[in-house]
């Protein structure tokens, strides 16, 4: 049972349950007004979330050296001893293969290369780029911008400029959250030798500028999806005031940069406004 359970931690449960979720979102946005099979739904979501954690299991296989150094990531199952580097490249093969597999042969094709893309771009490139270059959160965000898209072209078989813009909304936020984990714990990413911030010895007044910049590009991002909406006023009222909330938290970093909470609040705004977002989208179709 521990076993089994130091192999669930693999997977960063909480990454991956937000991740998936929007691949759950993308799929009902995308198969709206349509009528998919129980198949098609249950394979496209047991797919991704294997090809999430697989990434997510990888990515620690690689780094489990580095996550030793920090105080956050000790504890994991790698750097503590509860499963080998070796199980975890398996474990993490394993389900990036069944995933892969099961969204080529129940889903479609280009669901399956993308999470392919996925997995390759977050373990191989984004994970060894973070202690040599800050760009690698620009490539990082790629493979995690995929999900939202996958679930739609899932339901649609193809690709549309919806399916792009979920893409680009993802990507797009990912950025102020990432920075403002990346300045929280800067001191122990150092240690690690992993490059976070948005340039080399980026301020904090630096950072929080970026991260607001990056917010509003997201909220002008999210009302794009207004003409696509059923009921386009509903739907824009509810981006903007989430849109707002989102930019005012930037801002309160930018205006107390010196203090842990500034960030923090970046940081908690953003995983509450995707999903939120989302679900915005979904009811006012």
């Amino acid at each position: 049972m521990q076993k089994l359970q130091a192999y669930w931690l693999l997977s960063k449960p909480r990454v991956t349950i937000l991740v998936w979720l929007t691949t759950a979102a993308g799929l009902t946005l995308g198969g709206w007004g349509q009528t998919l099979s129980a198949g098609l739904i249950v394979a496209t979501l047991l797919g991704s979330w294997l090809v999430i954690a697989s990434a997510n299991a990888l990515n620690q296989a690689y780094e489990w050296r580095q996550d030793a150094l920090m105080t956050r990531t000790a504890q994991r199952p790698i750097p503590a001893g509860r499963v080998s580097p070796l199980e975890g490249w398996l474990i993490g093969a394993l389900w990036g293969v069944m995933g892969t597999l099961t969204l080529a042969l129940w889903v479609n094709l280009p669901v399956a290369v993308l999470g392919a893309l996925s997995i390759l771009l977050y373990a191989f490139v984004y994970t060894p780029l973070k202690q040599r270059t800050h760009l690698s959160t620009a490539i990082g965000a790629i493979p995690g911008a995929i999900p939202p898209m996958a679930g739609w072209v899932a339901a649609q078989g193809g690709f549309s400029i919806e399916a792009w813009l979920l893409f680009a909304l993802q990507f797009v936020w990912q950025f102020p959250h990432f920075w403002a984990i990346a300045w929280l714990y800067r001191d122990e990413y150092a240690k690690a030798g992993f490059h976070m911030l948005p340039y080399p010895d980026a301020t904090v007044e630096a950072t929080a500028r970026l991260a607001l910049w990056y917010t509003l590009a997201m909220v002008a991002i999210s009302l794009m999806f207004a003409p696509f909406a059923t009921h386009s006023w509903l739907y824009l009222l509810g981006a903007a005031t989430l849109g707002l909330w989102a930019v005012r938290a930037a801002q309160r970093f930018l205006k107390s940069p010196d203090t842990p909470q500034g960030a923090r609040t970046v940081l908690i705004s953003s995983v509450l406004y995707l999903p939120l977002l989302l679900l915005w989208m979904i009811i006012s179709l």
